[in-house]
């Protein structure tokens, strides 16, 4: 499976990208004021950029030391994929739960599983596995989700100001639409893995 950084970009974009956390946070930080959203949006940043090089670097290595395979990772990401995928096109019409009150809300439910999704966290093992071995890549791959940290703590910065001039409405769409190029693409990582792992021959 080909590695590039646009692929790179919109696989993240979905799976850890702030269309689905701004208006998430909107929803969190509705009673707040000003200084304590802006709080909870750095620390909230802060602790998915350490989680999400945490699984980059060290969750990689245990996956190969329990014998994970990048083949066995494909599939179950295509499988979480597109359980996500369809639990958005579902609930399209559903209004999002308010978040369960929490101690650490920066931690959780903000940098899990708010940005950094399970689905975000096989994407990275996945990206990883195949950019190993490659520096420019490697980095290519951390560049990106660096990145799309950053494109969060903007987009919850300006949550109420993005959500109050295109609506709830706007993300929900945009939501359930790449909720279906999601469906399609965990059928493809899936349908790739299981010919790598050739687990249906002639």
């Amino acid at each position: 499976m080909a590695i590039s950084a646009g692929f790179v970009f919109t696989i993240f974009m979905m799976t850890l990208g702030p269309i689905k956390t701004v208006p998430a946070f909107f929803v969190m930080t509705r009673d707040m004021e000003a200084p304590a959203r802006l709080r909870l949006a750095f620390e909230g940043t802060l602790a998915a950029t350490a989680i999400a090089l945490v699984i980059a670097f060290v969750m990689r290595e245990t996956a190969r030391n329990w014998g994970v395979t990048l083949d066995d990772l494909m599939l179950a990401g295509g499988i979480l994929l597109f359980l996500g995928a369809r639990e958005s096109i579902v609930g399209f019409n559903r209004a999002p739960p308010p978040p369960a009150p929490s101690r650490y809300p920066a931690i959780a439910p903000l940098a899990i599983p708010t940005i950094v999704t399970p689905f975000g966290v096989v994407a990275i093992l996945v990206f990883m596995g195949l950019a190993e071995g490659d520096p420019a890549a490697t980095w290519t791959v951390l560049a990106i989700l660096i990145l799309m940290m950053a494109l969060n703590f903007v987009g919850m910065v300006f949550a109420r100001q993005i959500v109050g001039a295109v609506g709830v409405v706007t993300f929900q769409a945009l939501g359930w639409i790449f909720a279906v190029l999601q469906a399609g693409l965990a059928i493809d990582v899936a349908v790739k893995a299981i010919r790598n792992m050739k687990l249906f021959t002639g």
